[in-house]
């Protein structure tokens, strides 16, 4: 009994001192497909996270960055300095309409209503995301050109030419009212 606890003890000390950051993790929960490493090679990971809704896991996600990343994602220039990539891989079956609603309320919640054409974005990415099954992966890939181009793990699959759209977009997971601030944290690597 005492050599048990003793086990037991162990295991969760070496739990507790393990590295708690995703992003000091040399593998990440969602990679970058072969294509998007291939057009940008120097990514470099920030941070990644695991999206649990009422216990059941949603997908994994991981946002990467070229050059130096700003601290303050809610600055201005955050996106414009650096390109970005974010990489989500489903854990799930979600149907593009699930996508799209889902997309809608985030920025509606976020204040974006009025501001931006939400209309015209989302009938855009309506023709470019697919409905995806567990396993899936979608990539984002903000450039400093400000073009947003979406990847599945083996092919582009559109881009939107709107220099809006993409910090709009991240602002989903990245903002500092995102739905999400733990998963926000983790992805930007604090």
């Amino acid at each position: 009994m005492h050599l048990r606890f003793i086990n037991y003890s162990l295991l969760l000390i070496w739990i507790i001192s393990s590295p708690t950051s995703w992003a000091t993790n040399t593998q990440a929960l969602s990679p970058l497909p072969n294509e998007v490493k291939e057009k940008w090679n120097n990514f470099s990971l920030v941070g990644q996270t695991k999206l649990r809704r009422y216990g059941f896991h949603v997908y994994d996600s991981s946002f990467w960055t070229i050059g130096d990343r700003s601290d303050d994602f809610n600055s201005a220039n955050f996106l414009r300095a650096n390109s970005y990539a974010l990489s989500i891989t489903y854990a799930r079956n979600i149907s593009v309409q699930q996508l799209l609603s889902s997309t809608k309320k985030e920025w509606q919640r976020l204040g974006f209503a009025g501001l931006y054409p939400l209309d015209a974005w989302l009938t855009m990415l309506e023709n470019i995301w697919p409905s995806v099954e567990k396993g899936d992966q979608l990539v984002a890939v903000v450039t400093t050109e400000g073009k947003t181009t979406f990847f599945s793990k083996s092919s582009s699959l559109g881009t939107i030419d709107d220099v809006n759209f993409g910090p709009a977009f991240l602002s989903i997971w990245l903002d500092e009212n995102s739905r999400f601030k733990k998963n926000r944290r983790e992805l930007l690597g604090e």
